[in-house]
């Protein structure tokens, strides 16, 4: 009987770092399909984001316009010049087949420099994590370092 109730205890207590295994697991998922849809947008393949995108997507953008994707992306112009991007700070929550993504994207190019709080939804369609939402928020660094 003690020993029942020991295995008992010691699966309960391992049960956390079984559920910070799976999170970081889904965590650096999400980052890279973050990652792969911004490489697909700043090179202008519209094919590759329409793989990655829920069809009905909402995007916030960082000046408050809301843009509703109706119809497949076509191929595009590439950003020029070419932008580096970053995610930092980063945090997902999961709700059965939705996730959040939130953090801060930071973009550098010969340009211009932005620093913008995000949030992404993903849904999950077909076996695969897609994009379902977005929005980006600018940030100042007297925000950023509280």
């Amino acid at each position: 009987m003690r020993t029942a109730i020991l295995i008992a205890l010691a699966f309960l207590w391992s049960m956390p770092l079984l559920a910070q295994d799976t999170d970081s697991k889904l965590e650096s998922e999400l980052v890279t399909l973050h990652t792969q849809w911004f490489k697909a947008y700043d090179s202008g393949d519209g094919p590759a984001m329409n793989q990655m995108e829920v069809k009905n997507l909402v995007l916030v953008m960082p000046i408050g316009v809301i843009y509703r994707k109706t119809t497949p992306r076509d191929k595009h112009a590439a950003a020029d010049p070419p932008v580096e991007r970053s995610l930092s700070d980063v945090s997902v929550r999961r709700y059965e087949g939705t996730a959040i993504l939130t953090g801060t994207l930071t973009s550098k190019s010969s340009r211009e420099n932005s620093k913008e709080a995000t949030t992404v939804v993903f849904v999950m369609s077909d076996g695969k994590w897609k994009v379902a939402a977005a929005q980006w928020t600018p940030v100042s660094d007297a925000s950023s370092s509280r």
